[in-house]
């Protein structure tokens, strides 16, 4: 297991609230989950992938765009096959409001309100514009000529209110139907996993849940998600322990035993293996920063 670190998204976002990046073809030996502040929007140019937000399975294609909340986990599985190129934006809510107002946030923020994301399709030429907005607006953040901090806030607002539009002409997606019956098996394993993984959930109670032999349940979830079912559940229990500390005075040892962890010093070695700090520390940071668990 290792350090989740997104710290280059959220230092991004606390300095200019808004984070840009287009064609992004780098590779990553591991893809973890992970939440971020803010919120994301992200466009699926080519290659083969799944995405997985929440307990949601996505089975992407050429011109899908994703909206979510980013302190949901999810993450990228891309084939090794071909090459993986997307764009992505993230931001926070205060940034759209200041240029759109309070009725029109609120609307927009509606795209961002399903736990498990939206999936929003474009195709052709349409694809291609989707593109090149990516694009323009990398180039503004980063050549931060005269006025750059309005020009992209305008065209952030122009983004995400073209998006609504095309949500409401076309129809968004809650979720991708699964296109295999693997995924179909491991969107159940994550919906089973999100309600109980706060339990010593064991693969013989797996077997049990989807009357499939356990084995074969592990083999659908690391080919699916990239990880084992294990991981998974450590990932979950962490990320809600991280909403706990900065929402609650709870003390570590009960929130430990609240989460499904023997022992309190296993959670605490965990916690600091994939965040950096201990739990303590990242309530005081959180609650000194005054800010969403990241």
């Amino acid at each position: 297991m290792y350090v989740e670190s997104h710290s280059i998204t959220n230092q991004a976002i606390e300095r200019e609230r808004i984070y840009i990046r287009h064609r992004v073809s780098e590779w990553q030996d591991n893809w973890p989950f992970h939440t971020h502040d803010g919120f994301e929007v992200y466009f699926f140019h080519e290659g083969q992938a799944h995405f997985i937000i929440n307990s949601e399975i996505y089975v992407l294609s050429p011109g899908d765009m994703l909206l979510f909340r980013g302190d949901v986990l999810h993450r990228p599985n891309p084939s090794r096959n071909v090459p993986y190129i997307r764009s992505y934006m993230n931001f926070s809510a205060d940034y759209v409001q200041e240029m759109v107002g309070a009725d029109w946030q609120q609307k927009l923020m509606r795209l961002f309100a399903n736990p498990n994301g939206l999936l929003v399709h474009w195709d052709g030429e349409e694809a291609g514009e989707i593109g090149r907005i990516f694009r323009t607006m990398q180039r503004e953040q980063r050549e931060k000529a005269a006025g750059y901090e309005w020009m992209l806030q305008s065209m952030t607002a122009q983004f995400l209110i073209r998006i609504y539009r095309k949500s409401k002409q076309s129809g968004a997606l809650p979720a991708a139907a699964a296109s295999s019956r693997k995924e179909h098996i491991v969107r159940e394993i994550l919906a089973y996993l999100d309600e109980n993984y706060r339990d010593s959930v064991s693969l013989d109670d797996l077997e049990a849940f989807a009357h499939l032999n356990k084995y074969y349940i592990c083999h659908c979830f690391k080919e699916v998600t990239g990880m084992s079912i294990r991981q998974y559940v450590l990932r979950r229990r962490i990320n809600e322990a991280k909403k706990l500390l900065w929402l609650t005075d709870e003390p570590v040892e009960a929130l430990s035993e609240r989460l499904g962890f023997t022992y309190p010093m296993h959670f605490s070695r965990m916690f600091k293996l994939m965040t950096g700090v201990s739990p303590r520390k990242y309530r005081q940071q959180a609650q000194a920063a005054n800010r969403n668990p990241n």
